[in-house]
C-alpha cells in the first residue's frame, strides 16, 4: 500500500468559489484539490519556479464517499502545436489534442490510477503509476504553461491503457512523444472514467530570449519553496526525484527524459 492523499475534515478543506481549471478549458470544476510542492501550498494559477516543481507535490482531497476509487492526473494544457511532429504518434494521439488555446496542445505528466480509502481515511494506492511524475519543462522563452491536475472519480469497468497504446504504462514511460497529446476531454468520456471531483494547476514559464506573457494572467508568483511538506502534511508516503529514486512509495528503475513540455 502506497500512501498519497489524506482525507481533510471538513473544517480544514474550505469549498474554493473560483475555478480549479485554466478559463475556457474543458473539463472544468471549482471543487479544489489540495496540493502543495514542498512549503508552497497551490492556489488556482499560481506561478511557480520550474526548480520549486522537479519533485512530485502532495495532495489532500475531502471525499464524499470512504469506498471510492479515483485517478490522478497532471497535464500540460500550453504545449505548442508546433513542436510536436504528428508523424511520430500514434492514431491515438491525433488529431492533436486541444490545449488551452488554439495553436496549443497536450502532455501527460503524472497519471495515477487505483487510488482508494484505507480504514483510517487515508487515500492510498496500490498500484505502480500508469505514468511517472515528470516535472514542469516548458520550452525556453515560450508563454507560461498551465499545468492542471484533475482528480477523476474511477468507476467500474476501468482498465489501464492497452499494450499498443502509447499511453501504456510501459510505453508512456519510455518514449518521450507518448506523452504528447493526452485528450484529456476524451479521457473523461471514456468507459470506467466518472465524474472530475477536483482540480487545481499551476504555471511554470522558462525565462529565455523572447519569453512572452502573452497568455494572460498568470496568477500569483510564489516565494521559495522549502523541501519538506508543512505540517500536519496530508501526505505520508515519500515523494522523490525520478532515477533510481522512490516516488510515491515505489521504485523508479531508470529516469525519463523530458526535452520540454
Amino acid at each position: 500500500m502506497y500512501p498519497l492523499i489524506h482525507a481533510l475534515g471538513a473544517s480544514v478543506l474550505v469549498a474554493c468559489a473560483s475555478a480549479q481549471t485554466p478559463p475556457g478549458t474543458s473539463p472544468a470544476t471549482n471543487n479544489p484539490l489540495t496540493v502543495n510542492y514542498g512549503s508552497t501550498e497551490v492556489t488556482p494559477g499560481i506561478q511557480l519556479e520550474r526548480m520549486e516543481t522537479s519533485t512530485i507535490p502532495t495532495f489532500a482531497y475531502q471525499p464524499s464517499s470512504p469506498s471510492q476509487t479515483y485517478t490522478l492526473l497532471m497535464v500540460d494544457l500550453s504545449i505548442p502545436s508546433t513542436r510536436v511532429d504528428p508523424s511520430a504518434l500514434s492514431p491515438e494521439q491525433l488529431p492533436l489534442a486541444p490545449g488551452v488555446s488554439a495553436n496549443r496542445t497536450t502532455r501527460l505528466h503524472f497519471w495515477q490510477a487505483g487510488l482508494t480509502f484505507s480504514a483510517n481515511g487515508t487515500l492510498v494506492n496500490t498500484t505502480e503509476p500508469v505514468a511517472y511524475y515528470n516535472g514542469p519543462m516548458p520550452p525556453a522563452g515560450d508563454i507560461p504553461h498551465d499545468y492542471v491536475f484533475y482528480l477523476f472519480v474511477q468507476e467500474e469497468g476501468f482498465t489501464a491503457p492497452a499494450e499498443d497504446s502509447p499511453f501504456n504504462v510501459e510505453n508512456v514511460n519510455e518514449e518521450s512523444s507518448n506523452r504528447s497529446s493526452f485528450n484529456v476531454r476524451r479521457f473523461a468520456e471514456g468507459e470506467g472514467v466518472g465524474e472530475l471531483v477536483a482540480a487545481n494547476y499551476i504555471v511554470v514559464q522558462n525565462p529565455g530570449a523572447g519569453a512572452s506573457m502573452s497568455r494572460g494572467m498568470a496568477g500569483p508568483t510564489a516565494t521559495g519553496g522549502a523541501v519538506m511538506p508543512p505540517s500536519p502534511s496530508p501526505f505520508t508516503g515519500s515523494a522523490g526525484k525520478l532515477g533510481g529514486q522512490s516516488v510515491l512509495g515505489l521504485t523508479v528503475l531508470g529516469s525519463v527524459m523530458v526535452l520540454w513540455g
